[in-house]
């Protein structure tokens, strides 16, 4: 696993060359992480993404050497150290890397995100919803003035990445497609890459919506369920109550050999210990190797949720169902999406860059679309008739441009600062800065997933019966 910004520009590989004498004065990096299960030890440094697999004979000339003892029959293990970045030079900074990263990647020139909502409006009703139910899509006048501020904020040559949400797009196709032709049409003047993502319930995903998809060139598509159909049509229902998971089903069923399907699986107290009945359910329906599983922890993220605190679980509680469920999914055969298993990040969210923004239905600009319903108090302002971004609120702009996680003492020090970057800063900020609300599952459950990778890299893959992880949160 290489780190890098882009394929151009591997700093890592330019701080630290392969050349590097072996007669140099090394340290151990503060990022390596040790695991050991039973003869095997599991070794992973969260900065450069390297994994080892040793015997736990093995172990203890490691951590010799990693302890600075130097002698002939130990060399072999340095250099291999060195190689895999367990041992960096003595002069190395890690936390400067990580910083010149972190700020290239959030100021730097290098293309354009939208997160565009063409309607908060939904045709469901779930009861810990976060978004405003009651806003109408977006105007022509509003769609006119997005066009122009895409085609003005996005640099030449320059890739541009689309993200439709809402609500639900599906209820605002048209506003889709309109923007989408002039988004493309930017592009191909710009010599501009472009990729286009959906999030829906997927209700509404049938033939005529799948066609318009394709007009549009949307390649990805996430859509949520809620566990089981027992617990799903329990809590992402229509506005009536009516049932929603087989028509769901079936419509991803339908779509998911044309489309990269991410299936969101919301989990909270209720329905934890049910989330395995789903996944008998998609290997049923022979979903398993055609389409990418990944699950979301259930928060009460603003007031309008705040409802259903009751029912989520904890940071840590959640991190160790998770844990659970990607093994059960992992040995099943289940293709996982999500950050249980990528690579070090520059930055956790874009949310904290320049050329990041969140539109909604009036063509209001946000940082996060948490925030959506809330561009009044949440907002940074809105696009000009001219599409020039116009900043209303520049105390809300600094506050997302000047997070800093290396200012907090809990991110500097913890071993998985490099793949989360100090996490979800909307989660943090909104929690009196309590910073186990955004960090990155991981901490918690370090030994658990660093096993589980070891052992799917190696075909060792050991499965738990009955999920047992997912049971043993909060009394259950």
């Amino acid at each position: 696993m290489s780190v890098g910004l882009s394929s151009k520009f591997n700093i890592l590989e330019a701080s630290m060359p392969e050349s590097a004498s072996v007669a140099a004065s090394y340290k151990p990096s503060r990022y390596n992480h040790f695991v050991e299960r039973g003869d095997t030890v599991w070794g992973v440094n969260f900065l450069s993404g390297s994994f080892l697999r040793i015997t736990a004979n093995q172990y203890p000339k490691v951590l010799r050497v990693l302890d600075g003892e130097r002698g002939e029959d130990l060399e072999a293990t340095r250099r291999h150290l060195i190689r895999q970045r367990f041992l960096v030079p003595q002069g190395f900074n890690e936390m400067n890397l990580l910083k010149t990263k972190n700020r290239i990647t959030r100021f730097g020139n290098h293309g354009l995100t939208l997160i565009v909502a063409p309607t908060l409006r939904c045709n469901f009703g779930c009861e810990y919803c976060y978004v405003d139910l009651n806003a109408n899509k977006m105007k022509p006048e509003a769609r006119l003035r997005l066009a122009r501020f895409f085609d003005h904020k996005l640099p030449e040559g320059k890739p541009a990445e689309i993200v439709w949400t809402g609500g639900d797009p599906s209820l605002a196709m048209d506003v889709v497609e309109d923007l989408s032709q002039r988004f493309l049409e930017s592009c191909e003047r710009k010599n501009s890459s472009y990729l286009a993502s959906l999030i829906t319930n997927g209700y509404l995903l049938h033939d005529q919506m799948r066609e318009r998809l394709r007009q549009s060139q949307v390649k990805n598509i996430q859509i949520s369920i809620d566990g089981s159909k027992e617990f799903h049509d329990k809590s992402r229902y229509l506005p009536k109550g009516e049932p929603t998971y087989d028509r769901i089903m079936d419509n991803v069923e339908a779509t998911c050999d044309e489309f990269r399907i991410f299936l969101r699986v919301n989990v909270d107290v209720k329905n934890r210990a049910a989330i395995p009945d789903l996944l008998d359910d998609l290997e049923r329906r022979g979903l398993k190797e055609r389409l990418y599983v990944y699950f979301a922890h259930v928060d009460d993220v603003n007031v309008n949720s705040s409802g259903y605190h009751e029912f989520c679980l904890t940071a840590p509680e959640y991190a160790k169902v998770e844990t659970a469920l990607v093994r059960d999914a992992v040995t099943r055969g289940f293709k996982i999406g999500g950050r249980q298993y990528t690579k070090p990040a520059s930055t956790f969210c874009g949310a904290n860059s320049t050329n990041y923004f969140v539109v909604d239905s009036k063509a209001n600009l946000l940082k996060c679309y948490l925030d959506f319903g809330q561009a009044d108090t949440e907002g940074i302002g809105h696009i000009g008739d001219d599409g020039h971004e116009v900043v209303t609120n520049q105390y809300n702009l600094m506050k997302w441009l000047g997070w800093d996680p290396f200012e907090i003492t809990e991110c500097r020090d913890c071993k998985v600062l490099p793949m989360c970057m100090g996490g979800c800063s909307h989660n943090i900020m909104t929690n009196g800065m309590q910073v186990e609300a955004g960090c990155l599952k991981l901490r918690f459950s370090m030994d658990e997933i660093v096993s589980l990778y070891g052992e799917t890299k190696t075909g060792n893959l050991q499965r738990t019966s009955g999920c047992s992880g997912c049971a043993a949160v909060a009394g259950v």
